[in-house]
């Protein structure tokens, strides 16, 4: 029972340190994450590599659905606006950001896609 409860324990307290940074596989890295008054924030990092605009957008399109997977439930059937801050690997200047809203309506449940100002 104690090794149980020993396992138990590391296993939450990994948990806990890894609650600010989420990897979504090996495409992106989502960081910096602040949710407040029906308000989500983070950084998207691409971590993957991509040839063409396109590309670029489906990494971040993909990594931004994990992501909504992943707060689903602390969403509940509230609106929120989330704003991702994307930026390349190993690049500190932003390449702008992307929104979405959760829950536009009763009609549209789920993740909508607002718009960006990526360069």
């Amino acid at each position: 029972m104690k090794k149980i409860l020993i396992a138990f324990i590391m296993l939450l307290s990994l948990t806990l340190v890894a609650c600010d940074t989420k990897h979504t596989g090996d495409t992106a890295l989502i960081s910096n994450v602040e949710i407040s008054s029906k308000r989500f924030e983070a950084d998207l990092t691409i971590l993957a590599s991509y040839k063409s605009e396109l590309e670029m957008y489906e990494l971040i399109h993909s990594a931004i659905n994990l992501v909504y997977d992943d707060y689903k439930d602390d969403f509940g059937t509230q609106t929120y606006t989330l704003y991702f801050t994307v930026y390349k690997k190993g690049e500190s200047e932003a390449l702008g950001v992307i929104t979405y809203k959760v829950n536009d309506s009763n009609d549209n449940p789920g993740l909508t896609y607002i718009g960006n100002n990526l360069s």
